[in-house]
């Protein structure tokens, strides 16, 4: 199981910890920066025609009455589906700075 995991991150170790933190379980107002998409290059297309591109920092500032997040990215608020979120690899700045 974690194989598979390893196998999508093999050139980055230091990464590879954090590679289980996805912008879906990120609490509302914590500021994480996008490592990777974890989708096929078909679906990840519109967002990365929407800015949402590796090394962006993106803010969870509301849910939408279903759930889903609404995100904030260089200023724009951007409504995502959770599954979605949880294909955006993110890591805490916190852990740039240290």
């Amino acid at each position: 199981m974690d194989t598979t995991a390893l196998q999508t991150q093999p050139e980055v170790s230091a990464d590879s910890a954090l590679a289980g933190l996805r912008l879906g379980d990120i609490p509302l107002r914590q500021t994480v920066e996008l490592t990777h998409i974890d989708l096929p290059p078909h679906e990840a297309e519109p967002l990365l025609e929407r800015g949402v591109l590796p090394g962006c920092r993106i803010c969870p500032v509301r849910s939408s009455p279903s759930g889903d997040p609404i995100v904030s990215i260089d200023g724009s608020l951007l409504a995502l589906r959770r599954e979605t979120a949880q294909c955006l690899c993110v890591r805490l700045l916190t852990a740039l700075k240290g």
